[in-house]
Parts: structure tokens; C-alpha cells; sequence
């Protein structure tokens, strides 16, 4: 099997193979490969944490007039692998970072013939992406462990294909050669009408050269207490649902025979019905099959955000200024939460005010998309809408927001100028459960006599 991933040390710098040069052609598997974490280490390599291995190959093209850019590599890999567990990336010296390109698994290629027996080729078009003058960097991602095997690769440049197979080159990926399983899983919460569900996708492969026969599956997830869930849907039918441990969901059964380079695909959605509190709550699970001589597991965890937020207005008087703070709190253990504040201000007949900021916030006249002009004296009655807009909840805290006006005049006897909270519209609506604001509408209102008086003084 592939090395599990050690340090690699890229000083001095050396290779494992690096096959002569065909028409200004080279192909190299250096010693060392870069992960996508930025972590070096031995090439290949198995990363058991990403449950995945990596096999990197470099291929330089020189600026001779002879040589003809590359449109095509092929690399042997086993048969049994399946592309849905592949991910091929491509860096081009001096370019970036490495970029996911395309590629397709054939067996047998009408420019490089067919593959090895047991192997199947990796086919990458370079689809004018590049020339000459350059090396680029290929680094295979398969979601699994593999036993190391040696391949030629096939490399075409204009109508011409070039093997290159020097001495114990190159380490591609081989096939186990007795049946072995794989287990491969992907979860996400699932959002809709302010509504979740847990979904899951589990791929049971088997990746080696034999029959396996009676597979077991078996996953378990853990519910947290504050969560109910609804009736759970599970594909093949024929698995059997464990709800009876509380906080736990256990799914399993016997999926069969899965044959060389076959699959099982197991799907389940399960339905979050009720919530007894906000927080944000993390669903994890492993999901496990085994089968005589061989087992695999792989696991996965997902969040469920749930939102309760509570508003609160008052008001302060400093000479012929009014001021009113509006106040947006956590409820409960709820997570960290960006969201919009709709604000509605009304001056009332006979007043007139004058605003010279909205602190960071939009002010338009109510039910129009007519901004509210700043230093300018604002004759009543007239509404205001205020947005205040990618306002940070803090999870235990609160997000506070003053709106000022100057007081003008007056020609009444007594009015009043009201601000209501009227809306909190939180911004990622599609990846958590919002459980409202209390207190909304949230109001305060300043008396205008001779004076001003808050009548909802902040505390």
C-alpha cells in the first residue's frame, strides 16, 4: 500500500524516477509532493485522516522547434478504481496554486491502445491550457489506500504518443488482489422552508480484484437531546432504523455481493421535526461495512445552526438632539449570526428635524427608494425607513446601533416622534434555523413640547 504521509524533505532535491527526455519531453515523479494543506511529504503518500492517497508526476516540455506541446497524458491505474473517487489537479510552473482540471478513465484509448491488464489509464487533455517552455504538475487525489505498482505513461503530442518506462517507473496506483472494501461518505444539513434535515450519502466500494460477499453495513448518528427528528427515509429500503436509544440513530443490514470495481450507494435523509433551544448542535457518525477479510469506515459530521434573537428600543434626550438605540441580543446558546435591521421612524405633524448622519445605516422615505438627504431640515409628517445592514449578532451578545436627529422646531402642542423596530431579516436564512426575534415590533418614542422627554428612557 502507499506509505502513510511523513515529512519529505525537498533539500537536496531528488526524485524517484525521471525517464529520458523524448523530443524535448520528460516525465518525473519527484521524491516529495506538496498536499493541499501545504504539508510536503513522501510521494505517494496515505493520508488516513482524508482517507484518500496522492500520487504526484511532473511533465517538463522544452522550447526546442522539434518538440510539440503535450495534448494528452495517460496513466495507468487500477481497474477497480472508480472516477467518482478521483480528483486530478494541474499546476503550471510560475502559475498559482494547483487548479482541478478534467479527465476520463478508458481502457482502451484509440491514441494510447488499450491499458495494461488489471489497469485502466487516467486520460488528462491538456485542452490548450499550455505549450512549450514550461513543467506542469499533476497531483491525483483517490479516496482510499492503494498498493504501489509499476506503469508505464503514455504521454501523445501532436499525432505522436511517447511511452516512457525507464527502469522501476513509474508508481501508479495498483489493485488489491483479493476483494477489499471502501467506505466513503459525504453529509450536509439541508435547509429549506426554515425546516432541516440531515442528509447522508455513503459509498461502499470494493476496490480490490475479488468477489465480496454478505457485506455488512452498519452507521450510527448522534441526535443531540435538544433535537426531535421525523420519520427517516433510507435508501436501499431493505436496511433496518434503530431509533430506540435516545439520541442515537443506528442504520445497518446486509447490503449483499458487490463484485470487482462494484458499488453500493446508500442514501438517508432524516428530518429535524422540533427544537427545544437555539444553538448551534453538531451531528457526527461512522459509518462501517466489513466482509470476511476486509473492513473499512469513514466518517463525517455536520451543523445545524438554530437562531433566536430579541430586540429592544430606547431613547435618550441630550438638549435639542433625540437619540434612540436599538438593541439585537442572543437568545439562549445561539450561534454567531449576521442579519438586517428594518427600522421605521415617524415625525409627526408640525415637527420638523434635521438628521446628520444615520451612523452607518441606509434611511430612505417610507415605502420609497428616495434617500433621506442629510443636513436638510425634514418636515413632518413624514416616515423614514432605516436598513442597517450586515449587523453582527455575537453568540451570548448583542449588536447596538444609535440613530440621532437634531429637533428643528415645533409648532405643536405636544407630539410625539416614535422608532419601531420592525424586522430582523438574518442573512444566511439557507444554512440555519431561524426561531424569530421577541419583542418585534420593538418601540420608543420621544415627547416633543417645549422639550423633549424620552418616554423610553434606555436604562
Amino acid at each position: 500500500m502507499a506509505l502513510p504521509a511523513q515529512p519529505c524533505n525537498c533539500s537536496p532535491y531528488s526524485n524517484i524516477c525521471c525517464c529520458g527526455t523524448q523530443t524535448g519531453i520528460t516525465v518525473v515523479q519527484p521524491k516529495c509532493q506538496t498536499l493541499p494543506d501545504g504539508s510536503v511529504v513522501n510521494n505517494p503518500a496515505f493520508v488516513l485522516a482524508l482517507n484518500a492517497s496522492f500520487w504526484t508526476y511532473k511533465f517538463s516540455i522544452d522550447c526546442n522547434s522539434a518538440t510539440r506541446g503535450i495534448s494528452a497524458i495517460g496513466i495507468p491505474i487500477c481497474l477497480e478504481i472508480n472516477a467518482i473517487n478521483i480528483t486530478v489537479e494541474e499546476k503550471i510552473d510560475g502559475c498559482g496554486d494547483f487548479n482541478t482540471v478534467p479527465f476520463e478513465l478508458i481502457q482502451n484509448d484509440p491514441n494510447f491502445g488499450s491499458a495494461p491488464t488489471g489497469f485502466q489509464f487516467l486520460k488528462i487533455e491538456t485542452g490548450g491550457r499550455y505549450d512549450k517552455g514550461l513543467c506542469v504538475e499533476y497531483r491525483i487525489r483517490i479516496i482510499g489506500d492503494y498498493p504501489e505498482a509499476v506503469q508505464p505513461i503514455s504521454v501523445k503530442a501532436a499525432t505522436v504518443v511517447y511511452k516512457f518506462a525507464c527502469t522501476g517507473c513509474f508508481i501508479v496506483p495498483g489493485c488489491v488482489p483479493k476483494g477489499q472494501l471502501l467506505v466513503s461518505k459525504e453529509c450536509g444539513t439541508i435547509i429549506s422552508n426554515n425546516q432541516a434535515s440531515f442528509e447522508y450519502e455513503v459509498h461502499v466500494d470494493n476496490v480490490g480484484k475479488g468477489v465480496l460477499s454478505l457485506v455488512e453495513f452498519e452507521d450510527v448518528i448522534t441526535i443531540p437531546s435538544q433535537l426531535s427528528i421525523g420519520s427517516i427515509t433510507v435508501s436501499p429500503s431493505s436496511l433496518n432504523v434503530d431509533t430506540s436509544t435516545t439520541g442515537q440513530v443506528k442504520i445497518f443490514g446486509n447490503i449483499g455481493t458487490i463484485e470487482p470495481g462494484g458499488r453500493v450507494v446508500i442514501t438517508y435523509s432524516i428530518p429535524v421535526v422540533a427544537i427545544s433551544s437555539p444553538g448551534g448542535y453538531l451531528i457526527s457518525n461512522t459509518a462501517r461495512a466489513a466482509a470476511e477479510g476486509t473492513k473499512s469506515a469513514d466518517l463525517c459530521g455536520t451543523t445545524l445552526n438554530v437562531v433566536k434573537l430579541s430586540a429592544d428600543k430606547c431613547c435618550s434626550v441630550n438638549g435639542s438632539m433625540g437619540i434612540f438605540k436599538m438593541t439585537i441580543s442572543s437568545v439562549g446558546n445561539s450561534p454567531n449570526v449576521v442579519i438586517d435591521i428594518f427600522d421605521r421612524m415617524q415625525i409627526p405633524f408640525g415637527v420638523t428635524v434635521n438628521f446628520s448622519s444615520f451612523n452607518g445605516c441606509e434611511a430612505y422615505f417610507a415605502d420609497t427608494l428616495t434617500p433621506i438627504p442629510l443636513n436638510t431640515n425634514i418636515e413632518g409628517p413624514v416616515g423614514i425607513d432605516i436598513i442597517c445592514r450586515n449587523a453582527t449578532v455575537p453568540s451570548n451578545g448583542s449588536f447596538e446601533k444609535t440613530i440621532s436627529y437634531s429637533l428643528v422646531s415645533s409648532s405643536v402642542t405636544k407630539a410625539s416622534v416614535v422608532n419601531t423596530i420592525t424586522n430582523v431579516s438574518p442573512k444566511d436564512i439557507e444554512n440555519l434555523v431561524y426561531e424569530g426575534t421577541e419583542n418585534i415590533p420593538a418601540a420608543a418614542n420621544i415627547e416633543v413640547e417645549l422639550l423633549q422627554t424620552c418616554r423610553t428612557p434606555c436604562m
